[in-house]
């Protein structure tokens, strides 16, 4: 919440001369250059006079609520209207504990009874208002963003996902042999990726409302379990061995397409092959002989769960940035989403995932979940 090596650029509204000469004066106070370098004062006695300024060069306004076109907080509405998105601390003289409410509630940053200014507590105001009103405006564009992308999920994702499983059906129907396996697969997955589909659309939608997702008890292996299936979908060669006991983690329902992005990465780039050529290969025929070790270990507060393939490994000064937006494997056809999902979903239920080397020489994914109590 710094603002240090900044100029505050303030808009004053006041009609008072005295009022005006005490706030200058307060600004121009050494204590005022503890919080930012420089302060610029701009004065105006009326709103009407903000249609002539360029006010994208205000951090602030301070606004005396007893201006010669208006009184109050209705003062304070039609400069709310006229700025849009500009923080305002109200100046008053009189001090009111109901009326301050009502100011913040209706777009004050702040409201200062103006016999109890001083220089330290006008600009530490002046500063917070400004910090508070870019954090709220990200937290709006946050939001915004988020129903973007559900509307994205919503009408794109999922009625292109809907022809795809209706097409998969019909050839299922009318195949035979391992055609009809084939579009049995195909049905398979568009059913996991329209419900990955509802499952991340509930979270963006809680997110843009509430802030968080809802936690609760998840069993550990019922969720490996349905996650391997998914790896052993993808090549009839893949094994995947899990040995957790009865373990129950705090997560939401998004946690089987966590492990099931971590088992399929294990799959698509695995391969027990260390030269180049046969690397390639196994990129090109993804899953073949890869075997997929999954373990578990409980300690007071948290679980451990250890995913360790005989793959190729990742080098060590590439295992953070794989969990990055857009990060994908060499030879991957991916879109760099997988991974990064994964880290950001074990993040938010306040756990950590890394990448060690596997016993077997490949890599081991390690993910430290919160444990339930």
């Amino acid at each position: 919440m710094t603002m240090a090596n900044t100029t505050l650029n303030v808009l004053l509204t006041e009609d008072n001369p005295g009022d005006v000469r005490l706030v200058r004066h307060y600004l121009n106070a050494f204590e005022a250059y503890h919080f930012v370098d420089e302060i610029s004062l701009t004065h105006i006695e009326s709103l009407r006079e903000v249609e002539d300024i360029d006010t994208d060069r205000f951090d602030v306004l301070l606004l005396d609520l007893g201006l010669p076109e208006s009184t109050g907080l209705t003062t304070l509405d039609r400069a709310v209207d006229m700025l849009d998105e500009m923080p305002i601390i109200v100046l008053t003289g009189m001090e009111d504990t109901e009326k301050s409410m009502e100011a913040i509630e209706r777009g004050a940053q702040d409201y200062l009874p103006k016999s109890e200014l001083d220089g330290d507590r006008l600009v530490r105001a002046l500063r917070y208002a400004v910090v508070r009103s870019r954090q709220q405006r990200a937290l709006r564009r946050r939001r915004d963003q988020m129903e973007f992308f559900n509307s994205i999920l919503r009408h794109d994702m999922l009625n292109g996902m809907n022809v795809i499983r209706a097409r998969g059906e019909l050839l299922e129907e009318n195949l035979e042999g391992d055609n009809r396996e084939y579009a049995a697969t195909i049905v398979n997955w568009s059913d996991d990726i329209i419900d990955l589909t509802q499952k991340v659309r509930d979270v963006l939608e809680t997110l843009s409302e509430e802030g968080m997702t809802e936690m609760k008890r998840r069993d550990l292996g019922t969720v490996l379990d349905a996650a391997a299936d998914r790896a052993r979908s993808m090549s009839s060669d893949c094994t995947v061995n899990i040995d957790v006991g009865d373990i129950e983690v705090a997560a939401d329902d998004l946690l089987e397409d966590v492990f099931g992005n971590v088992f399929l990465n294990a799959v698509e780039h695995g391969s027990t092959s260390p030269d180049s050529q046969a690397r390639q290969d196994a990129i090109e025929h993804a899953g073949e002989d890869v075997t997929i070790d999954v373990s578990a270990t409980v300690e007071d507060v948290v679980v451990t769960v250890r995913i360790a393939d005989d793959g190729p490994g990742v080098p060590p000064g590439q295992r953070r940035r794989v969990f990055e937006r857009g990060e994908k494997g060499s030879g991957s056809s991916g879109t760099g989403f997988g991974l990064y999902f994964v880290d950001s979903m074990v993040e938010s239920y306040g756990g950590r995932i890394w990448i060690e080397d596997s016993e077997a020489g490949g890599a081991a994914f390690v993910v430290e979940l919160p444990r339930t109590e």
